[in-house]
């Protein structure tokens, strides 16, 4: 069995779960799309974080007695004709192999197995992962799981191992930092294509398809989040996922896009004129846009800055670069022209888990992202780069994706 890092991030969570507790994590199931047919599956990002496997419906349970933690998986059995439809299910041997668990059974051996810790074991108290999101979703599995066995066992206590898990999330290891470094890879190459690609009479999509054939060819089935390729006046809708629209000449495009490399990803947002040839107002917007972007990545420095440090100087200098050069009065406000906040955690997610109002923390990846759009001028774009932080300071991950405006005209040409 192979030692990994879903066995040393469970034995950090298993740190605050004393005896007769236990912990329970649902991997979830693809949700049905119309008829007979079902979305993708895609495995709860809490669930492969502590136990690495993608298998639909699987649980985990962790028990503690007398110091000792016991972990069991359960999977669907192997069933040919189940597989011969549905594709391939990982054995018990794959499993613990991938999760580091010993302990492998049939899923069908879960609610015996939960019954006897509770009504031998002496478990009173069960960890869910009550996910912020899915509160009030009577379907989730945590939701309906724990509603169930609260209604059998009414005298257990349930805790929300949520916030823990979420917070270990929010510093990444060196693995983790690596796969989003290769990710990273792999979305500048698809990013400096579509900049060599684009040309006026194209469609959004077909500059699209650029992108997700650069992801194809490095052997990334799916970006890591739904693709925003946008030109002219669809920039300013800030989550563009219908990229019908056509590029003509004289338009800004905007891409938002990332690659998911071993379920890591990425979140970068470039601008770039349809002829290759920024024009004077565009240049100078982009040129404000730029120079915060670079003035915010000088800020980090780690436990002196927060998220919302970053925010405010983000929306006080695009306001007074904005009222410098003309765009913006020196009564308006910045909001006018500067729409969102620009900073999230990256990770598992494209917006990941983790507080925000926390001093910034070595190992924390997330985004610099500034972005203006001024519809009158017809120029709306973001400029976003992806930061982790280091003991002394930030490293910048998407450096190499060009940005500099002449370095994006050099490309284009």
């Amino acid at each position: 069995m192979q030692n990994n890092h879903h066995q040393s991030r469970r034995q950090q969570f298993y740190e605050q779960l004393t005896d007769g507790e236990a912990l329970i994590l649902f991997a979830g199931s693809a949700p049905r799309k119309s008829a007979d047919a079902s979305y993708r599956f895609f495995a709860n990002r809490n669930f492969f974080y502590l136990v690495g496997i993608f298998q639909t419906e699987s649980v985990f349970l962790a028990v503690k007695t007398g110091g000792e933690i016991e972990e069991t998986l359960f999977i669907h059995k192997k069933d040919p004709l189940a597989e011969r439809w549905n594709g391939y299910r990982i054995s018990p041997e794959e499993a613990s192999e991938h999760s580091g668990v010993e302990h492998v059974k049939e899923l069908d051996e879960f609610d015996s197995a939960l019954k006897e810790a509770v009504e031998i074991g002496g478990v009173s108290t069960l960890w869910y992962d009550f996910d912020q999101f899915d509160a009030g979703r009577a379907d989730a599995p945590q939701n309906r799981h724990s509603a169930s066995l609260n209604s059998a066992y009414p005298y257990l206590s349930l805790n929300n191992a949520y916030p823990a898990i979420c917070a270990a999330r929010t510093i990444k290891d060196e693995s983790e930092i690596a796969h989003i470094r290769e990710a990273m890879t792999i979305t500048r190459a698809g990013i400096h294509e579509m900049m060599k690609s684009a040309k006026a009479g194209m469609y959004e999509y077909q500059l699209e398809a650029v992108f997700n054939k650069a992801l194809a060819d490095a052997g990334v089935r799916e970006s890591a989040f739904a693709n925003i390729v946008s030109a002219g006046r669809n920039n300013f809708y800030i989550h563009y996922e219908e990229p019908t629209g056509m590029l003509n000449d004289g338009d800004l495009i905007l891409t938002d896009v990332g690659a998911r490399k071993n379920e890591y990803v990425t979140d970068i947002s470039r601008a770039f004129p349809v002829n290759g040839k920024f024009t004077t107002e565009q240049k100078e917007v982009y040129s404000i846009a730029l120079q915060v972007n670079k003035e915010l990545m000088g800020l980090l420095v780690p436990g002196e800055v927060s998220f919302a440090d970053i925010e405010t100087h983000a929306r006080k200098r695009v306001g007074e670069e904005l009222i410098a050069a003309g765009f913006l009065g020196k009564d308006e406000d910045v909001k006018k022209y500067y729409w969102h906040n620009g900073t999230h955690h990256i990770g598992l997610d494209v917006h990941d888990v983790g507080p925000k109002g926390n001093p910034i923390q070595p190992g924390m990846v997330f985004t610099i992202d500034v972005g203006i759009y001024i519809e009158d001028k017809n120029i709306g774009f973001r400029v976003e780069d992806n930061v982790v932080i280091t003991g002394t300071g930030f490293e910048h991950l998407s450096s190499e994706i060009v940005r500099e405006i002449d370095d994006i005209e050099a490309m284009m040409s």
